[in-house]
């Protein structure tokens, strides 16, 4: 069934198969530095960095951008670089290298200067991609007690096959919506663009539980395999595990070794503690404060139970952010949430949902550039993981990359249709105001679709739907009331609120004091919306594009200092698309 179904891609079209240099051979897929029939043995760092430098060979490399690719979590200094070129240059020369390889520029970086050569492998059959989507499972007798597991386990079977290669796995909240009525697998199929449709139902008998599941091959509605389990409630791990191991079996995917860990660590340990993150799950679906606060409790109480469940880690620290984001401020929050991700990524370093939640917590707190290299990395071992693109759009947006975060969107709607991203305020930095309208989300907490109004002297529009919006919490509330403020005219009262606001310290959202420095521009306050810029270019966040054409902004080309800023934000998005490149960034997006 695999080998009928799903979009074909060309096996290793992210790039060359290997790189050839001297009587060196260079192998990314299989990690392998070679001569001939030797294997060099490389540490890993070691490796990176001599892919880094062979990929971009002739070109230079700096410092600061090897170390933020090959570091992006942790600071280290330039004797750890040092270090590692020179352990690279000792295994070179011993293997025969004719002359250096690798040339230092003083005070700046590397330079590889080895002639290389790209080596392509031949054309091979067509490895497929099957679109996977799990619809809701139905609770047949309505028992309360376990209406939690009719989406939380069909969306944890999809959380654990998300990572796989040979799947692209459509989100929960596009298979619940299809899933209303009486779904057709012929009609999902052409709506969702999928291949493989996973349906079920839970029946509940007292203490016990009967789930069946048939995969379904949607275009044709024809069956592929059934699953039958009679259970208890405290047995609910081996559900999870039976349903993803019969649909790897039924698809003959091939796993790779990282993907076989992976599968094998994305249960916990304890029933209960997989009850609760189950339950926790599904009481986040609808992400109000209440809701996500009753998840956060659930998601302790499991962690509680396994301390080593990462997935649990993963959605507590969103929780965590989510919390100080809108609702009320506090550092501690942040920091918790910082914590929980840590957590995650030293239990399981390449779980896919920490890698999707966490990068948009990276980049608010000033790391956007680190995160971007983190996401690319993993697109190499995930490139069918829509959630991974639609990171990078915001990541690549906070470094000034438009038109990378544009072509991001792109690769994220073409894996799954049906994903939301941020590119409505990446149009919106370019300037093209009717696309940010029509990629606006509906009900977005800060309504961009004002902005654009405003922007584009419909401010009396604007202001009637302010009127008719709910006022969020943290930050927001003050970027909404200066805006309502700005557009009754109120300019010193506004000002006060943004200033307020803003306190000219960081901003745990980087992207909240951007719209809160254009109203300063609006409302005369020039020099305080160019200061308020200037330090948001140290916090991560910085677009030329908008500094130069955003209406609202433009007077700031009149002020001392403008160019001094300008230079200053030119210069960082020239070294974040070198890093964009360096990480493969160009081959993720071609």
């Amino acid at each position: 069934m695999a080998g009928a179904a799903g979009e074909a891609v060309r096996a290793g079209a992210a790039g060359p198969g290997a790189y050839a240099f001297g009587p060196f051979r260079l192998v990314p897929g299989e990690r392998i530095l070679s001569r001939g029939d030797r294997v060099l043995p490389l540490p890993p760092k070691a490796f990176e960095t001599l892919l880094l430098l062979v990929r971009n060979s002739g070109h230079l490399m700096r410092k600061a951008d090897l170390m933020t690719a090959l570091w992006p979590d942790s600071f280290v200094g330039e004797v750890s670089l040092a270090g590692t070129i020179s352990l690279l240059r000792k295994v070179l020369k011993e293997g025969g290298a004719a002359g250096g390889c690798i040339q230092t520029v003083a005070r700046l970086g590397y330079r590889f200067v080895a002639p290389v050569t790209a080596v392509w492998a031949p054309d091979l059959p067509a490895e497929p991609v099957i679109r996977f989507i799990a619809l809701p499972f139905r609770i047949r007798n309505g028992d309360q007690p376990i209406a939690f597991l009719g989406r939380s386990l069909p969306e944890a079977v999809s959380a654990s096959l998300a990572g796989l290669r040979s799947l692209t796995v459509r989100s929960s909240l596009l298979a619940a919506r299809l899933a209303q009525g009486q779904p057709d697998p012929r009609q999902i199929a052409e709506e969702a663009g999928v291949d493989m449709l996973l349906t079920g139902a839970i029946l509940c008998d007292g203490v016990e539980l009967r789930v069946t599941a048939e995969l379904v091959h949607a275009p044709t509605g024809t069956l592929v395999g059934s699953y039958v389990c009679q259970t208890g409630h405290d047995n609910l791990i081996d559900v999870q595990e039976g349903l993803v191991r019969g649909i790897v079996e039924l698809l003959t995917l091939r796993l790779t070794e990282r993907e076989r860990r992976a599968l094998a660590h994305d249960v916990p340990a304890s029933p209960r503690a997989y009850e609760f993150y189950l339950r926790a799950n599904h009481v986040q679906q609808e992400r109000t404060l209440a809701n996500v606060s009753m998840a956060r409790d659930l998601y302790r109480a499991c962690l509680d139970e396994d301390p080593d469940y990462a997935p649990a880690w993963a959605r507590v620290g969103r929780c965590y952010r989510f919390l100080e984001k809108f609702g009320e401020p506090g550092s501690q929050r942040l920091e918790l949430a910082e914590w929980a991700f840590r957590r995650a990524f030293a239990l399981s370093p390449d779980l896919p949902v920490a890698h999707n939640l966490y990068t948009p917590i990276e980049a608010d707190s000033g790391h956007a550039r680190e995160a971007m290299v983190r996401v690319l990395g993993c697109v190499e071992h995930h490139p069918n993981d829509p959630e991974l693109f639609g990171g990078l759009v915001q990541a690549c947006r906070y470094c000034g990359l438009l038109e990378e975060s544009v072509r991001a969107h792109h690769r994220a709607r073409r894996l799954d249709p049906e994903i939301a991203t941020s590119v409505a305020h990446t149009f919106f930095l370019m300037g093209d105001y009717q696309r940010a309208l029509d990629w606006c989300p509906p009900g977005a907490l800060f309504c961009l679709d004002l902005a654009v109004l405003a922007a584009t002297g419909r401010e009396a529009e604007a202001a009637t739907l302010l009127g008719q919006r709910r006022s969020p919490g943290g930050q927001f509330q003050g970027l909404m009331e200066s805006l309502r403020l700005t557009l009754q005219g109120d300019h010193a009262e506004s000002l006060d609120v943004v200033r307020r606001t803003l306190g000219f310290g960081p901003a745990s959202d980087p992207e909240i004091k951007f719209y809160l420095a254009r109203q300063l521009a609006r409302n005369g306050a020039h020099a305080d919306a160019l200061q308020a810029i200037h330090s948001l270019a140290s916090e991560g966040f910085f677009c030329s594009t908008a500094l130069r054409s955003d209406p609202w902004l433009r007077p700031l080309s009149r002020m001392a200092g403008y160019q001094e800023v300008l230079d200053e934000v030119l210069g960082r998005e020239a070294d974040a698309r070198a890093l964009f490149q360096a990480a493969g960034g160009d081959r993720a997006l071609p």
